[in-house]
């Protein structure tokens, strides 16, 4: 049956117009890549160019790889107000062994102390540096996780002894850039297994009905610096409870098995 006139501009329009179709999220991913000498520092060097991956709503930049024994994710965040967003509510690396696009094993990074924020950022403090992102990177003291079989949910060391890494630094170009690695065998899973995983990024934040997810519409309201809440809510929840559940910021879905030598 022929197409009637309306149609073909509808599907025209689709086409022209990826908002429309779905969420813009950039050049998503296809397959992982092997990774060799990556070291976990928050120096993107060893990443080279490959950061060409892009979650457009979010405005990051990111590369997910693997070797035989871990998988890591390199981000890198140009955007200002996304940076003070990722200091107040984290970055998050999602893992479903099962390759579905749903909830699975997570590292949320960085989880600064607020007490040693406030020290930093105090009047009285001689070396307080003048740019809060700074003093943001001085107080990181842990890495936030969840729903792994062997490791409780919550707070660990950033020199912990499950492999569970992640490193922030500020580059030259006054980019945010983050590095994580989770060892393979906290996910129960083999580069041998050739089974095809879901892997997520994304900057935590909730969407407000009718307010797209840009940095102010995405907001906490803990107080704090920059509008952001720097207590960490959901997920990090330190006693304070949410009426209900809210829509979180979906992030970016790379689905594909590991990648072999």
């Amino acid at each position: 049956m022929a197409l009637n006139v309306c149609t073909v501009w509808l599907l025209l329009f689709v086409v022209a117009n990826p908002v429309f179709a779905q969420r813009n999220k950039g050049n998503i991913q296809q397959s992982l890549d092997w990774a060799t000498d990556v070291v976990i520092d928050g120096q993107l060097d060893e990443w080279g160019d490959s950061l060409i991956y892009e979650h457009a709503t979010q405005q990051f930049n990111y590369h997910i790889k693997n070797n035989g024994e871990n998988v890591y994710v390199a981000m890198r965040v140009p955007d200002k107000d996304r940076q003070m967003q990722i200091f107040a509510q984290g970055l998050a690396f999602t893992v479903n062994t099962k390759g579905k696009k749903r909830e699975g094993p997570t590292v949320y990074f960085p989880v600064a102390d607020r007490l040693a924020f406030r020290s930093i950022m105090s009047a009285d403090n001689d070396d307080r540096p003048e740019d809060m992102r700074k003093g943001a990177l001085e107080a990181i003291r842990a890495i936030y996780v969840m729903r792994f079989d062997d490791v409780l949910d919550g707070q660990i060391s950033l020199e912990n002894t499950y492999g569970i890494h992640a490193q922030a630094t500020l580059d030259t170009a006054d980019a945010l850039c983050v590095e994580m690695v989770v060892p393979l065998e906290r996910l129960h899973v083999a580069v041998d297994d050739g089974t095809e995983l879901a892997f997520n990024v994304k900057i935590n934040g909730v969407m407000v009905p009718g307010s797209g997810s840009s940095p102010s519409m995405m907001r906490r309201g803990y107080g704090g610096y920059g509008g952001y809440g720097y207590g960490y809510g959901y997920p990090y929840g330190y006693g304070q409870q949410m009426p209900s559940k809210p829509r979180e910021e979906p992030g970016v879905w790379v689905m594909a098995p590991l990648a072999r030598e």
